[in-house]
């Protein structure tokens, strides 16, 4: 329990400890004695208290702790990673891997971050423009999960929606199990980011020609399209009429 496990390597872990909220329409979450929806219930957490947890693989029912000290079983689904200001990077060491590789791409990684997190358009632009490799690019993986929680899904979508189709595509293929982790990506992403997931996982798309007069709507098998997804329909638009 006195040891911490780097975020890049949390998957790797049996059991790992990290900190929650709830994220349900209902405004409060059954704590439960045991796994189960029959399970009696210990406590009630409302929305906005943190607590810590803990998931083995993909078990849908994490053990929960709350400040106060109780313990129970909560599932899955009803938790949403959480995170504060003081989770974000702090002024930059010697030796830090992604604040040098970073400044070699003329970026200050302590002040994007800074910006990014207040959800500052161009500085959310730098943040997922940022190249890393090695530990750098796994430390930035831990970062975005800060970011993102940071400034929530009506945030993250908006700015999304201001940028073109393969940034979008881009920014969706780094948010992967190593950001939302103990959870997988695309499940987490459409409970708790429902607005940015209908932006990144959609099967019709418009793209538009450069002078904005026509586009092209196509129409592909699957929700996770790529480069190489095939069409299974395609139609051009005359947006000026």
């Amino acid at each position: 329990s006195e040891e911490t496990v780097p975020r890049e390597f949390l998957e790797f872990a049996d059991v790992s400890e990290f900190r929650g909220v709830i994220d349900d329409r209902d405004g409060d979450v059954n704590l439960r004695k045991e796994k189960g929806t029959d399970a009696p219930v210990i406590a009630k957490v409302k929305a906005g208290e943190p607590f810590s947890f803990e998931r083995k693989g993909d078990d849908q029912w994490c053990k929960v702790k709350l400040s106060s000290g109780k313990t129970g079983w909560m599932h899955a689904s009803r938790i949403r990673l959480f995170f504060t200001k003081e989770d974000l990077p702090g002024k930059p060491e010697k030796g830090d891997e992604i604040d040098e590789q970073a400044r070699e791409q003329g970026i200050n990684y302590y002040e994007v971050t800074q910006a990014a997190a207040r959800g500052d358009q161009k500085a959310l632009k730098t943040f997922f423009s940022v190249g890393a490799d090695g530990a750098g690019a796994e430390e930035h993986l831990g970062v975005t999960s800060v970011v993102i929680h940071l400034i929530g899904d009506d945030a993250l979508a908006k700015f999304l929606r201001s940028q073109p189709l393969d940034f979008q595509f881009r920014v969706r293929n780094s948010i992967d199990e190593n950001v939302t982790w103990p959870f997988r990506s695309l499940g987490y992403l459409q409970l708790h980011f429902p607005k940015t997931s209908k932006l990144f996982f959609r099967r019709e798309i418009d793209f538009p020609s450069p002078d904005g007069h026509y586009t092209i709507h196509k129409v592909f098998p699957d929700e996770e399209p790529t480069e190489d997804s095939k069409v299974t329909r395609s139609q051009l638009i005359d947006k000026r009429t």
